[in-house]
């Protein structure tokens, strides 16, 4: 991985010279793009032009970019090198650009797969916000429980306590109204063959009382 600072309308490769990688290679290249005076809070985009044609991308949040296949697909040399074109927007108006030449270099011819082509800037953003989405949150919990973030990110849990911070898990037996978020025992209302929950005392009341009531006609 290479470095790359953003300062004012410079663009400077931390190692020197940049060079990324042979002529046909892609998928190992990476760039750390990082913005300084002039950069931040920009939305900042990286076209890498080339004899064969430029090819955009949206720089991450992270700074972390994948050089496309596009970009080492022929060999740069020192007389024709290749260019990457930084330009950081905000609202919709370009705020600052500058240029940063690179270099790849050239082999013998060999044969191998054509690499897919790279996304459009627009389907580049759609992928990082949908991965930033959901990080941020997980899909719908159940009825009764609450987004809580922990250091595994955002997770459903029900509240414990009236929000003391812990969690826990409904067992067997037990029941929590979801618009009350009262916990109660799951009761039985009255005595059944292979009902293992527990029953009222007002359903044994009336079971005892059927019994007397049938005691008495014998």
């Amino acid at each position: 991985m290479k470095t790359v600072e953003l300062n004012g309308y410079q663009a400077v490769a931390r190692d020197g010279y940049l060079r990324l990688g042979t002529q046909g290679s892609y998928g190992t290249e990476q760039l750390q793009i990082l913005p300084g005076e002039g950069w931040q809070d920009l939305q900042i985009t990286a076209t890498f032009v080339t004899p064969q044609g430029a090819t955009r991308m949206a720089v991450p949040a992270t700074g972390l970019l994948d050089v496309p296949p596009q970009a080492t697909a022929a060999a740069l040399t020192p007389a024709a090198p290749g260019k990457i074109v930084f330009a950081g927007t905000a609202q919709g108006v370009q705020r600052i650009t500058t240029d940063l030449p690179y270099l790849v270099s050239g082999h013998g011819a060999v044969e191998g797969q054509d690499p897919a082509p790279t996304p459009s800037v627009w389907e580049q953003y759609v992928t990082q916000l949908t991965a930033v989405v959901d990080a941020a949150v997980p899909p719908a919990g159940s009825p009764g429980q609450v987004l809580t973030k922990t250091e595994d990110g955002n997770v459903w849990t029900y509240p414990s306590g009236g929000g003391g911070g812990g969690s826990y898990t409904i067992g067997a037996g037990l029941k929590l109204d979801p618009e009350s978020n009262i916990l109660s025992v799951d009761t039985a209302d009255a005595v059944e063959q292979d009902n293992t929950r527990p029953v009222t005392s007002a359903a044994v009341f009336t079971t005892v009382g059927n019994i007397d009531a049938l005691l008495a006609t014998i």
